[in-house]
């Protein structure tokens, strides 16, 4: 399928735009950047990511497409993002859940604990409460305990060995994933997803893969497809 693309901007607007302004919009703490070597020793940190924060558009753009796509049945979904860092999605999610008036379980999963506590303080600036964030790690979490069907946001938090480890537990379940920067997205085929969209722009943020395993949560047996 041919990928949608995103207009060109010049990088220091869309840095601007994309990361900076939704702090200075909301106050919070989730524009810097940590490499590795900041973060605690974990299990699994050789294979971890630094930190970035997503895209606000990114964000919003597969909100969008999801809402359109699963129409009524979006709720049935909780939505996860899996290595949550300072909480930018989950919050940006909600943000654009109470604006469309869908009412849906949010999750953010991180293995470094302090990120949790920043993403819980980020959440209450936005929000007034600490959300839904939990530290641990994401090859041994249960992800059918967040519901019957999951949206998974993935903004490329680890290598493909953590990757493998994760979709292990996410094809179990029905399950859409978002996959921003997806730089092993040629893993999830083999664990039975498909890709459903694509899209690119200039900047390697503005690229993001989605995946299904066309699985239905059982709540939606009922519920005529869109």
């Amino acid at each position: 399928m041919p990928p949608s693309r995103t207009p060109p901007q010049s990088p220091t607007t869309l840095e601007f735009q994309e990361r900076d302004r939704f702090d200075l919009d909301y106050g919070t703490n989730t524009t810097t950047p940590l490499a590795k070597s900041g973060f605690p020793d974990l299990p699994n940190l050789a294979h971890g990511k630094p930190y970035m924060a997503s895209w606000t558009s990114e964000i919003q753009q597969s909100f969008r497409l999801l809402t359109s796509s699963l129409g009524p049945r979006m709720p049935l979904y909780s939505f996860v993002d899996i290595g949550c860092g300072k909480g930018k999605v989950p919050i940006v999610w909600r943000l654009s859940c109470e604006a469309s008036g869908i009412r849906q379980r949010i999750v953010g999963l991180d293995y470094v604990a302090s990120f949790i506590d920043i993403a819980q303080q980020n959440h209450r600036k936005v929000f007034g409460n600490d959300g839904e964030f939990i530290a641990a790690d994401a090859t041994d979490f249960r992800y059918e305990t967040l519901g019957n069907g999951l949206i998974a946001y993935l903004y490329n938090p680890f290598d493909n060995v953590i990757l493998d480890k994760v979709l292990r537990q996410l094809r179990r379940i029905p399950c859409v994933v978002i996959y921003n920067i997806p730089t092993h997205a040629d893993c999830l085929p083999a664990h039975g997803f498909e890709l459903i969209h694509q899209r690119r722009g200039i900047n390697q943020n503005q690229e993001t893969k989605i995946f299904s395993n066309h699985r239905r949560p059982a709540s939606e047996a009922s519920m005529p497809r869109l």
